[in-house]
């Protein structure tokens, strides 16, 4: 969700320095590492952090189009987000997102762990071969490659900055209609 389908993402260096949690560790696990009284008043101040992000949420350039295209064709769409319930209803509300599918971390398991695609394409009846997972972090992809998925990174700057190695690499949203087969031929 957060820098994928909307910006800004969320601050991760401020969360991490809140909850003292080194760069490069999960927050998440790194929460669920700590003591249960310390644990609660963390998800609790990350979820604070997670509200307010998404109560500001805007849209990547092209996600409305971009999902709209998918859904004309008649594919279907999922929504698979470590971020809290709460905060994923109110992108999706905020934004007028529709998914056939729509999971946040309370539904688990979370990336990278891939179990949480397979049961996506199970619930939706779809094989995870033939579906494409995108994502903007190196979880997303794992979660992917290892579920047996098409992982498409979203990078910007066209790159992979980390060791998962994706499918496919893109720069923008709507390039996701040229792997799919759906741009028209204006390339939209």
């Amino acid at each position: 969700m957060d820098g994928t389908l909307v910006e800004p993402p969320l601050d991760f260096p401020t969360i991490r320095a809140r909850l003292q949690i080194p760069a490069g560790a999960g927050i998440l696990e790194a929460i669920q590492a700590m003591p249960p009284d310390a644990r609660a008043e963390a998800r609790q101040i990350l979820l604070e952090h997670e509200l307010a992000a998404a109560g500001k949420a805007q849209l990547m350039p092209g996600a409305l189009q971009t999902l709209a295209a998918i859904r004309q064709a008649g594919l279907k769409t999922a929504l698979l987000t470590r971020n809290a319930a709460a905060a994923m209803s109110i992108v999706i509300q905020r934004l007028g997102l529709k998914f056939d599918l729509a999971w946040s971390r309370e539904q688990g398991p979370i990336k990278p762990e891939p179990d949480g695609v397979r049961r996506a394409c199970q619930a939706l009846g779809l094989a995870a071969a033939r579906t494409l997972c995108v994502g903007d972090f190196e979880y997303d992809i794992v979660a992917a490659n290892a579920a047996g998925a098409v992982s498409v990174l979203l990078s910007p700057s066209g790159q992979a900055a980390f060791s998962a190695r994706p499918h496919h690499v893109i720069s923008a949203l709507p390039q996701l209609l040229d792997l799919l087969g759906l741009a028209d031929s204006e390339g939209h």
